[in-house]
């Protein structure tokens, strides 16, 4: 036992390094089998697999036949489970080998079909469970390859144990005799199960059956395990294998195998059984052998003919022949020629054109017409013409040289067969199946040369076979048969299929009596063209009668096929078929040539498309039509769009409902499309007239989206060209606005007239060059433009009048050679209006400009602090152009709303203080100011010029004035004293009490905690000086006055 155990360790070891490394499939069978017939109970052969266990549970039936089948089932699964084991340790993996699927049908049949399929599974390294099936672990990244091909050489060797157990050729099979003991009683032997596994059919020997006529039992032969054909020479014990002596000199040539000993096997028998069987056929049902005279099968009684055999092999190492077979049946001309020839002796087609009866036996290649030093090889049929002893084309060894069989007769080739009419006599003794395959052969190679010669003149072999058959005169070549005879033949079966009279003798009746009424009928009968009458002839094999019918019954399902297509007519469609040859596709096209006509008038001529009647009875007609006009993507939407039209309820246009049904095929969804509200008219419009912006989902009419953008093109802003529903979107964005007009630009252009459009680019270039340095507003018309020039003086080209491109006050004579100052100052000591107007002139002279698009308004300050340009509708603060903004960049801003940050120099807190006061802050400042009213002006009432709400033009302010304040009210004088601080850059922090400098550091975020044992007026002094120095003046607060 000992011995035994490492004779197995060294198997194993040997095996599992073949597996692991890229060798062949012999060395890898020669493991497995080595491994296979050691003599040695599964429990101790089998380390990883529970095999006795597999064995015993997977042994399942009634009866032997029952339990050699469920073996069988497991011998499959485990072929399939060495697969996956061959392809973990394959150096090429599959892409997906790290999963096995329980949803594949081959894995449901065989693996999960028996017990312990899955557990070898795991072995392999498929532990991780899921859903759908098993799985490597993520954290595995590769195959255990020590393992894996220790698994896998198991289950190959017990997978070839079971096949030898099944056989009935185990070398021990009293190890398994305790786990199945049913296969061992004593019952007739059952067939072996073919293997699946490609190195298996490479070398498994195969039983050949022995020939008797009452049993079909196998006996294992004493041939080579490699070629299966010539007999053993040698046995190899390391390899453990039988082999001839040719078989023996190739295996062991390798270097692997070089330095093996054989053992040199004695012959007892003569072999004898390949001239023997010659004259003997096998029955591929039964494989009983039975005697060439004999017809029917001795056991099963089928006949030699009406069994096919397995189809050959590919390659021709897996051509195991099973049985020797003497002769060889050609597919083509059902030729039974000798078994050592190679093509065919009648039609000279090649053996393995098609698939042979039998695998062809090995004996010893005939050289007829070869010189000494050429061979064919018997496996691939190729002429060798060097004398080594492997095949050039195949590699296999060349066969071993045989007497010829005796009964075997030299085949001829076709060549020999000059003479076509001289037939060679047969001997008084020839025997009649011999003389029936002669007769074959000479008429054969006859039909052969006469179709040959046919191809040369254009007929073809059909035509050839017909008229042989016809003519029956082997004297006439049937090319000429065919143009003497064959258009008589034809006019004649044209003639019996137009009178439908099938029979030749009632067709000479009727044409013996034919008169003038008589023509009448027969134009009544089927006409058939002399393409249709040919054709038939030829299926018919030239029998007219059967031509005849054979030509009416394919007219009558051309007949039937043009009626399911829609034509009724018989005479028409007769007509077609006749002038067409009997083709349906070409009398289908003359036949809807006549329909189509108009359809080529109407697509040629100018006259416009007709609309669709959508009242027509016809419904397909007019689904067609919609299906085809408005390209409607199926049948179904056409007629839901006419079932919408013919809705009385809902009267809809054509365009509109086409255009929905293409949208959806939602009955409820498209009546929702139909029926729009326009929120402004509240009529109901289909969603093609509503037309909305980009900017938000709103949707109105094309006659409200019109209207509203011709009103705000001409009497508003173009910043007011925004939904007319939801005033979206906020376009004082810069960044939103450009994209906005690109897209409403596009919408403008088809809805608007041209002169609006015109008004609305002129407004559009005007918003785009208010960003341009050089842009200048016209002081009399309000028109832009870009000046270049340096000079003052600048005249408008749309209103021709002319200004200072500086102040922008209009121009005046006396504005030449000044300066802006110098002109203001001499229009104040010799204008007399100028004087007359005092400080309300003065005011309206510096009124509000727009930071943003620098137009000036001749407006007083007075009154609400916030300011919208009617020109760019930019919001800011007249007194110190800071924005108006809700969305406040600030982060420390708590307030919400419309506001804008004020310095503390600005009206908007500076308005709120006496007069007095800030006329002391201009004392301080040593700065002058006005308090005498100016001649001329009315008394009691202030005449600044503001802009008012409600009304359309500006207006006098018209409020009562104090006497000290110039001639103006409180409001407008305490604005004058302000410009006068804001142009001298007066800072009012100075004048400020406690309360107000707390407010104004607490204001713009200034901290400053009181020291200890700090007074009031040091820690105030501290904190004025700190505001003062961190917190400066506006930055864009009007400075010069």
């Amino acid at each position: 036992m000992d011995s035994l155990s490492e004779q197995l360790e060294e198997v194993r070891s040997r095996a599992e390094a073949c597996l692991s490394s890229p060798c062949s499939a012999h060395e890898v069978r020669a493991g497995v089998c080595a491994m296979a017939n050691l003599p040695l109970p599964p429990s101790a052969k089998y380390q990883h697999i529970s095999a006795e266990a597999m064995v015993k549970e997977n042994s399942t039936g009634n009866n032997k036949k029952e339990i050699i089948g469920s073996l069988q089932r497991l011998s499959t699964a485990l072929n399939i489970l060495e697969k996956y084991g061959s392809n973990l340790t394959s150096s090429s993996r599959p892409k997906y080998w790290r999963t096995v699927k329980h949803n594949n049908p081959v894995f449901r049949a065989t693996v999960d079909a028996i017990k312990g399929g899955r557990a070898v599974l795991c072995l392999y390294g498929y532990t991780n469970q899921q859903a759908d099936g098993l799985s490597f672990p993520e954290d595995v990244q590769e195959p255990d390859l020590q393992k894996v091909p220790s698994v896998t050489l198991e289950v190959m060797s017990l997978r070839m144990e079971l096949d030898m157990l099944i056989q009935a050729s185990h070398p021990h099979p009293e190890f398994f005799e305790s786990l199945v003991p049913s296969v061992f009683q004593q019952e007739e032997k059952m067939l072996a199960f073919p293997s699946d596994a490609p190195w298996e059919k490479e070398d498994t020997p195969m039983v050949a059956a022995t020939p008797s006529k009452t049993s079909s039992s196998t006996k294992p032969t004493d041939n080579c395990t490699i070629c299966g054909i010539f007999p053993v020479s040698a046995q190899c014990p390391l390899c453990v294998q039988r082999l001839c002596s040719e078989c023996d000199r190739l295996y062991h040539s390798h270097p692997a195998r070089s330095s093996h000993s054989r053992i040199a096997v004695a012959h007892n028998k003569p072999s004898k059984s390949i001239s023997a069987s010659l004259s003997s056929w096998q029955c591929v049902h039964c494989t009983t052998y039975n005697t060439m005279q004999e017809v029917l099968c001795g056991t099963c009684e089928r006949p030699r003919l009406a069994s096919t055999a397995p189809a050959a092999s590919s390659n021709p190492q897996e051509a195991q022949p099973s049985t020797i077979a003497a002769e060889w049946q050609c597919k083509s001309c059902t030729m039974v020629n000798a078994g050592s020839s190679v093509l065919c002796e009648v039609c000279e087609r090649p053996r393995l054109a098609t698939r042979p009866p039998a695998a062809p036996s090995r004996p010893a290649a005939p050289t007829l017409h070869l010189r000494d030093s050429q061979w064919v090889c018997q496996f691939c049929t190729y002429a060798n013409h060097t004398p080594s002893s492997v095949c050039e084309m195949c590699d296999l060894p060349r066969p071993e040289p045989a007497p010829l069989p005796p009964k075997l007769r030299t085949p001829s080739p076709v060549r020999e067969f000059l003479q076509l009419s001289i037939k060679p006599k047969a001997s008084p003794t020839e025997d009649p199946d011999a003389k029936r395959q002669r007769l074959m052969r000479e008429e054969g190679l006859k039909l052969i040369q006469l179709i040959r010669e046919g191809e040369r003149k254009g007929v073809s072999p059909e035509e050839v076979y017909a008229s042989v058959r016809v003519s029956g005169n082997t004297s006439v070549m049937p090319c000429n048969w065919l143009k003497a005879e064959l258009p008589r033949l034809l006019d004649e079966i044209c003639a019996r299929a137009a009178l439908g009279l099938p029979d030749h003798r009632a067709l000479q009746a009727e044409l013996s009596g034919c008169s003038n009424g008589s023509q009448e009928q027969l134009s009544r009968g089927v006409q058939l063209s002399r393409d249709e009458a040919k054709r038939a002839w030829l299926a018919a094999g030239g029998d007219i009668e059967r031509a005849v019918k054979q030509a009416l019954r394919e007219r009558k399902a051309k007949m039937k096929e043009l009626s399911a297509l829609g034509f009724s007519d018989v005479a028409r469609c007769g007509e077609a078929l006749r002038q067409c040859g009997g083709e349906v596709r070409r009398a289908l096209v003359m036949l809807q040539r006549p329909l189509l006509e108009p359809f080529h008038q109407r697509m040629w001529s100018n006259q416009p498309e007709p609309s669709i009647n959508i009242h027509l009875p016809d419904k397909q007609r007019v689904c067609r039509r919609l299906l085809a006009v408005y390209d409607l993507p199926s049948w179904g939407r056409s007629e839901l769009a006419l079932s919408l039209l013919q809705d009385p309820t809902a009267p809809y246009t054509l365009e509109d409902v086409v255009q929905a049904v293409r949208e959806s095929h939602d009955r409820d969804f498209i009546r929702r499309v139909l029926a729009k509200e326009c929120p402004i008219c509240l009529s109901v419009f289909p969603h093609s007239k509503m037309q909305s912006l980009t900017s938000c989902q709103c949707s109105v009419c094309c006659g409200c989206f019109k209207q509203h953008f011709t009103i705000a093109v001409r009497d508003k802003h173009i910043r007011d060209m925004v939904c007319p529903v939801c005033w979206e979107p906020d376009i004082n964005d810069p960044e939103h606005l450009n994209s906005y007009f690109s897209t409403l630009d596009i919408q403008l252009r088809e809805c608007l007239e041209p002169e609006v459009y015109e008004l609305f680019h002129q407004k559009l270039t005007e918003q785009a060059l208010i960003k341009d340095p050089k842009f200048l507003w016209c002081s009399h018309c309000s028109y832009g433009f870009i000046y270049d020039g340096d000079q003052l003086k600048v005249t408008c080209f749309h209103c021709r009048n002319s200004f200072c491109a500086q102040c922008k006050k209009p121009w005046e004579s006396q504005h030449t050679g000044l300066s802006c100052e110098q002109f203001q100052s001499w229009k104040r000591e010799n204008d007399p209006e100028y004087q007359r107007q005092g400080l309300a002139g003065y005011l309206r002279d510096n009124g509000i400009t727009c930071p943003n698009c620098r137009f000036q308004y001749a407006l007083a300050r007075g009154g609400c602090m916030h300011f919208c340009c009617s020109q760019c509708r930019y919001q800011f603060c007249s007194g110190c152009n800071n924005p108006f903004h809700t969305t406040c960049p600030v982060i420390q801003c708590s307030v919400t709303g419309l506001h804008a940050h004020h310095p503390r120099d600005c009206l908007f807190y500076l308005r709120d203080w006496e007069p007095a006061r800030l006329q002391a802050l201009l004392q301080k400042e040593a700065v002058a100011f006005n308090t005498d009213t100016p001649p001329g002006t009315q008394a009691g009432l202030c005449g600044v010029i503001e802009q008012k709400v409600g009304q359309q033009t500006d207006s006098a302010c018209g409020a009562q004035t104090q006497p000290g304040q110039a001639g103006l009210c409180e409001k407008h004088y305490t604005e004058y004293l302000v410009s006068l601080i804001n142009g001298h850059s007066i800072d009012p922090a100075p004048l400020y009490n406690a309360n107000e400098l707390l407010l104004a550091c607490r204001r713009y975020q200034v901290e400053e905690p009181r020291r200890e044992a700090e007074d009031d007026r040091t820690y105030y002094s501290r904190l004025l000086k700190i505001l003062m120095d961190n917190v400066p003046l506006g930055d864009k607060v009007p400075r010069k006055k």
